[in-house]
């Protein structure tokens, strides 16, 4: 089985390493060579996503199709589909989701509980919202924004301007209503060709500037709760017909509901302790998903599983240290994703340790994050 990935970061890195033992020949396309997965695929092709002629050759490669991200013109996935081969997930999928109106629009349509939220075609728009609905109101870029960037908090109207201004640079605008949240959560749900869904636990997640900085598996809720949750995973992947693994981002507010936040049509951030907390991984279940082969069991090997994220804390070359203490710690595992350069917030790896106690696996964490350096 020939398997491309658009996308040669560490979610596709990661999948390459989930399936190596299975044999399968993965190639990837990236616009940096020498990627960190192309480094250990079968085959690495660069160049831009239009680049046709580069593109073709790639797609000739494989026998299908997926991508480690949703930001790929949804014309380039069209254009791989009427060449025959399949693409997982499908353009349909990544046109309604990368437009986070579109998507919002899509969760309010099918009963999905979200925030408040319009389109904001002027400034205009956003002081009507805000005073239907008070400040402070969220300006959001609706493509191309991640780990809060494109983004902005209006506490006032005078503060409009420069924040519109500021994210109609990359495009349209929408606004959203602030959510006063007690805590932020996700949920990675697969659901394969077949149709045959799985969820892995829902998972509490601590941000730092705007980066997910820990990962807490399970999230310990009352049944009825956890359960609310899987059932709106579900409605969702089942509703867009969703093949693969898609990361589910939620917040729980003060009042005590649960409301979805955005939706990542991927293999995600707060899924990686799944490599080692869960009897299989969200990066071997999504490639299981995508052949239309049987899911592997989702549950956790371990009460507790934290992943905490090494983020670059300056600009240079990576040095890693600290694999001794790492290597001397029981059930702590180390995860680098081969990027030769570090920069400040910079995603270049993640630990992920494994426990019985929840206050000390949460501790481990922190200490083992102390004492890796890169």
């Amino acid at each position: 089985m020939r398997i491309g990935i658009l996308g040669g970061g560490q979610l596709a890195r990661m999948m390459i390493e989930a399936v190596s033992r299975y044999d399968f020949r993965i190639y990837i396309y990236s616009n940096e060579k020498n990627s960190p997965a192309g480094r250990i695929s079968h085959g690495e092709t660069y160049g831009q996503l239009n680049d046709f002629s580069r593109l073709d050759k790639f797609i000739k490669k494989c026998d299908i199709i997926t991508l480690e991200n949703e930001f790929i013109d949804y014309q380039i996935l069209e254009y791989i589909e009427n060449s025959g081969v399949k693409v997982f997930p499908d353009s349909t999928v990544i046109k309604r989701i990368q437009d986070k109106y579109e998507q919002k629009r899509f969760l309010k349509d099918n009963g999905i509980p979200v925030a408040e939220f319009c389109e904001a075609e002027s400034e205009k728009d956003v002081i009507e919202f805000a005073n239907e609905h008070k400040y402070p109101v969220l300006l959001k870029s609706r493509t191309m924004g991640y780990d809060g960037k494109g983004n902005a908090t209006i506490k006032s109207e005078d503060e409009i301007e420069n924040a519109f201004n500021s994210i109609a640079e990359r495009g349209k605008v929408m606004c959203e209503k602030y959510i006063d949240i007690k805590m932020e959560l996700a949920i990675q749900a697969v659901r394969s060709r077949e149709g045959e869904i799985k969820f892995y636990s829902p998972v509490e997640t601590i941000q730092k500037n705007h980066i997910c900085h820990l990962v807490i598996a399970p999230y310990e809720a009352e049944v009825e709760k956890t359960e609310q949750i899987k059932e709106i995973a579900k409605t969702i992947i089942e509703k867009i017909d969703y093949t693969g693994v898609m990361g589910i981002e939620l917040f729980l507010t003060n009042d005590n509901k649960i409301l979805v936040n955005e939706l990542a049509p991927r293999v995600h951030n707060t899924g990686h302790y799944t490599i080692e907390g869960s009897r299989t991984s969200q990066f071997e279940n999504h490639i299981r998903a995508i052949l239309g082969y049987p899911l592997g069991e989702t549950g956790m090997l371990f009460p507790y599983s934290v992943m905490i994220n090494i983020l670059g804390e300056r600009n240079g070359k990576a040095k890693p240290q600290g694999y001794e203490m790492i290597f001397k710690s029981e059930n702590v595992y180390l995860h680098l994703y081969g990027k030769n350069k570090t920069m400040k917030g910079r995603k270049m790896g993640h630990i992920t340790v494994n426990g019985t106690d929840k206050n000390d696996t949460i501790k481990k964490a922190l200490k083992s994050r102390e004492i890796f350096n890169i």
